[in-house]
């Protein structure tokens, strides 16, 4: 489908904009009266915002075109095929600033000045392939203490490898973003922690000064270690590029009970299916892709009591020192980094998917 843009012709929208604001949604009515109002409030450059819809049904984009003509900012409406990569990509031709900044539909700023920091900052550097993401911060109904929001949010922080994604924000020149290339549209998740990687490859990541809020709404439907649980396999999935898991996960998540807890057993027997269409020596070859996978991620086994310390502490989100996963990365490195050691984590993994299984059966006991 060829997408199709409508904007505010009445605003002022003769200058070439310095920012192009990118954000896809799909069925964001709720979300976007607050993202307005919430970008009205910055006080930023010459901007344009671009919103990429891929099919709404929801009312939100007929909301949008009823109030075309009261933004300051140009405002165009681009209507494709769902699909976030393809939603993003088909912004980003549309686009004219110089700078792009991609955000969710949930995103928040509370600093007005966060986004023209952001841009300063990222000049100052005097880099032409160095891209910023912000402080993650979830907003959350329920809003005591959380030491696994705690966990992430200070994970977030970090710029490691896979621990940077779209809920942050991406900023970046587009002649950055060229270089990089397009985000990827055959993968129906995690889009945007490919494109983060792809970046890393050939530029650098920068924390930005301010902090970016997003909902929680996900996780607190469907459960937070279960979501993540479900994060963590599709992230090892995408990095190994076993793309039969995302042809076909997409219909068992369709099959979830809406508004209940995810289920994540399903997709351990979907990844059963999946892999005994291969022979043993296949299999055997994506196990150790995933084992070496996880091996290079085993610093979260420490992050995480480093990161529990500091919240008994009541130390704030990423000021606390991680000094067990500093002296813990080179000796396990020495230890690991090397075919012994990777056997040894393609073993350790191997376990930890039956054992998992085995308990997943046993608490999800509706599922067939």
């Amino acid at each position: 489908m060829k997408p199709f843009s409508e904007k505010n012709m009445d605003t002022v929208d003769k200058a070439k904009p310095l920012l192009s604001i990118i954000i896809p949604v799909l069925n964001e009515q709720e979300q976007l009266p607050g993202l307005l109002t919430c970008l009205g409030q910055q006080k930023m450059p010459a901007c344009e915002l671009i919103i990429a819809d891929g099919g709404s049904k929801d009312g939100g984009i007929d909301w949008l075109r009823e109030r075309l003509a009261d933004f300051s900012f140009p405002l165009h409406l681009i209507r494709s095929t769902p699909g976030r990569g393809l939603q993003l990509n088909q912004a980003v031709v549309q686009a004219r600033g110089e700078w792009l900044l991609f955000l969710h539909a949930d995103s928040r700023f509370a600093d007005p000045r966060a986004i023209q920091d952001a841009i300063d900052n990222l000049q100052s550097t005097g880099s032409q392939t160095v891209a910023g993401h912000f402080s993650l911060k979830f907003r959350r109904e329920d809003e005591s203490p959380s030491y696994g929001y705690y966990y992430y949010e200070w994970k977030a922080r970090l710029g490691r490898p896979e621990t940077i994604h779209g809920d942050q924000g991406f900023l970046l020149r587009r002649s950055f973003f060229q270089q990089v290339g397009s985000f990827r549209e055959d993968l129906p998740v995690m889009e945007d922690t490919d494109f983060a990687e792809r970046l890393r490859r050939c530029g650098n990541w920068l924390l930005l000064p301010a902090e970016i809020s997003t909902s929680a709404r996900r996780f607190e439907q469907e459960g937070l270690w279960q979501r993540q649980l479900l994060n963590s396999i599709i992230m090892c999935l995408r990095e190994i590029d076993y793309e039969k898991f995302f042809h076909a996960a997409p219909e068992v998540y369709r099959r979830q009970e809406p508004g209940a807890l995810l289920k994540v057993r399903p997709f351990f027997v979907l990844i059963r299916q999946l892999f005994a269409e291969h022979s043993w020596r296949e299999r055997w070859r994506i196990w150790w892709r995933s084992g070496c996978y996880v091996r290079n991620h085993a610093w979260q086994l420490t992050f995480a009591r480093d990161a529990r310390r500091a919240f008994r502490q009541g130390i704030p989100v990423g000021h606390g020192r991680a000094r067990l996963t500093k002296n813990f990365e080179p000796v396990y490195d020495l230890l690991t980094d090397h075919p012994p050691g990777r056997l040894l984590a393609t073993l350790l993994l191997r376990l930890w998917f039956e054992v998992t299984d085995l308990w997943l059966r046993r608490g999800e006991k509706n599922v067939h």
